[in-house]
């Protein structure tokens, strides 16, 4: 009878290959609903909620404070960890302050006013939503025709530009 020696290295390469199968299955970086930091401007950093996973790289995040029109699908390299803590945000990135007619900063290095409106930021009023009306807050004003509101008692995601029309009273 004759022994067939099989070299080392080739006993190990199936229970290594197992190995790594096995890690890469169990590793799931990120799940729906986690708060994370994401890249979203060059080089800034905003906290946002994982909404859906689209596949084992791809992620569809919602930016806190934003509408969810901002949101957007990113991918792992843009995900820089999970937020601990208060998260505070830097200043809007220039696309969103270009959409809310903010133009940055002037020639003389300051803050450009924002537009003139009826309201201003702390202003309690009464909104109309889908038929019903709600209490809300004024947070800032995007345009002389529309204000950044939020609703009393409901948490930031729920934060809107609204239109004048929307708006039924001050309180």
């Amino acid at each position: 009878m004759v022994e067939r020696r099989v070299p080392r290295s080739s006993a190990l390469a199936p229970l290594l290959v197992g190995l790594a199968l096995f890690l890469a299955a169990c590793n799931e970086p990120y799940r729906i609903g986690e708060y994370v930091w994401v890249e979203w401007e060059e080089g800034a950093y905003y906290p946002a909620y994982i909404i859906q996973r689209k596949s084992a790289t791809r992620y569809r995040v919602h930016f806190e404070g934003y509408e969810s029109r901002w949101d957007e699908d990113v991918t792992l390299d843009r995900i820089r960890g999970r937020v601990d803590g208060p998260a505070s945000a830097p200043p809007p990135p220039k696309k969103v302050q270009r959409s809310r007619g903010q133009t940055g900063k002037g020639p003389d290095g300051r803050p450009i006013a924002p537009p003139l409106s009826a309201f201003s930021e702390g202003d309690r009023v009464r909104v109309r939503w889908r038929g019903s009306i709600y209490s809300a807050t004024v947070i800032g004003v995007v345009k002389s025709d529309q204000i950044l509101v939020h609703y009393d008692g409901l948490e930031n995601a729920w934060d809107e530009i609204v239109t004048l029309d929307r708006i039924v009273s001050k309180l």
